[in-house]
């Protein structure tokens, strides 16, 4: 029965997951309804008890533990190639990590995913079997990390054209001078997949080019980390490179061929980021739905008023969409499909309605929505970056509206 009253996080008790919404669960197989009941239970175990530690301080190495924890399991590796000793899974997979991680923990999710999914997703597709062994199995279990490496102080969302980050032939390698930022595991990472400009007397699409950049490299340095207002526990970093010497063996793909590299893993970075604006969305929305049931108010359940019982049925049906999409995209990336203009809708209308249904928890919630008692101002400065990082929501609706025109001869 509903009480009078303060409510409690605790006493909400929230956690019957997004399965018991069975409509979801016919867009998976029953493979990968079962991973996701098992990596559940492991998150739960594992991460719940310490994701209010992890954000209120700051606190990285809870986050690398249960990356390691990840690797022992098999979760870290779960889509890396059979061959070198992974799981052989693809982008569907990444996002029922992406979301179940998110949904407790996304700074503990978005290190995993800059490691696993967007340092790894192009050497699985690019390097070579020497590359897969030298670049890959060394983070297959979270002892190790990568990250990638394209955003410079001069190039955001215009990172080719505004590239300046270069690399010149030295002898049987190249060296590196530049700078990076916003790179996130940038000052924790063990290697970097760094796009550097290789030829600067051709138009940028046709002179970049990709390397696996060890950062025990001598030259290389950590300028600092920001401080950020959501995941806090991650790390995002201004790098620099000082004559940075790199054998040829660390060039991914061919010199000059860099862009058609960046580009194919654009589109899966964005998938995954989107599944990671579902947990938190989720989780927002599930706080909010059990606190309407519980929270009393002119002796009715706050569910009853139409204010609240609309706000509730709308931030279902974003979830929903978001959901929907965000698979459409997945399945077609794990297909060898093309996905750029659906990955762009899903990035940016998910991006967009995480932070609305976050705000919409908050005002269910009222007051107490507004402390640190629930975790749903976390969600909230969590969310808003989905519209800015892996490019921006603004950006987003303008690739969508391009391959419109392109599909159709424009």
């Amino acid at each position: 029965m509903p009480r009078e009253g303060h409510i409690s996080f605790e006493e909400l008790n929230v956690n019957f997951g997004y399965s018991t919404f069975e409509g979801s669960l016919f867009l998976y197989t029953e493979e990968e309804n079962k991973f996701r009941q098992e990596f559940r239970k492991f998150v739960k175990r594992e991460v719940e008890p310490v994701a209010d530690r992890i954000d209120r301080e700051e606190n990285f190495e809870l986050i690398h533990e249960i990356l390691k924890k990840m690797g022992k399991e098999g979760y870290f590796s779960l889509a890396f190639p059979e061959k070198i000793g992974g799981g052989g899974k693809g982008l569907v997979y990444r996002t029922i990590i992406g979301e179940e991680l998110t949904a407790i923990s996304y700074a503990t999710a978005v290190t995993y995913g800059a490691s696993a999914a967007l340092y790894a997703m192009p050497i699985i597709k690019f390097g070579t079997q020497e590359q897969h062994e030298k670049f890959l199995k060394p983070i297959m279990y979270g002892e190790n990390l990568g990250a990638i490496a394209m955003t410079e102080p001069g190039a955001g969302c215009d990172v080719v054209g505004g590239m300046r980050c270069s690399a010149k032939r030295s002898g049987d390698g190249y060296v590196v001078n530049g700078e990076k930022r916003f790179i996130t595991n940038g000052s924790k990472a063990n290697f970097l997949l760094l796009y550097v400009i290789t030829n600067p007397n051709v138009k940028a699409n046709q002179g970049i080019s990709a390397f696996i950049f060890p950062t025990d490299t001598e030259g290389y340095e950590v300028v600092k980390d920001y401080e950020l207002m959501g995941r806090r526990g991650s790390k995002n970093s201004h790098l620099a490179f000082h004559d940075c010497w790199v054998p040829e063996i660390c060039l991914l793909g061919e010199e000059n061929k860099g862009f058609n590299i960046l580009m194919s893993g654009l589109d899966g970075e964005r998938v995954f980021a989107t599944s990671q604006y579902m947990g938190i969305a989720r989780s927002a929305f599930e706080v909010a739905l059990k606190y309407a049931a519980e929270r009393m108010q002119f002796r009715r359940a706050i569910r009853e008023f139409e204010g609240i019982s609309f706000k509730l049925s709308e931030m279902y049906a974003d979830l929903e969409a978001s959901r929907l999409l965000d698979f459409r995209a997945a399945r077609m990336i794990d297909a060898d499909h093309r996905a750029t203009k659906e990955a762009a809708i899903a990035k940016f209308f998910t991006a967009d309605r995480a932070v609305k249904v976050c705000l919409e928890a908050m005002q269910i919630l009222g007051g107490i929505g507004y402390t640190k008692e629930y975790p749903v101002e976390r969600y909230l400065r969590d969310a808003k970056i989905g519209q800015i990082s892996a490019g921006s929501s603004e950006i987003m609706r303008f690739l969508a509206q391009r391959e419109l025109f392109r599909e159709i001869g424009l």
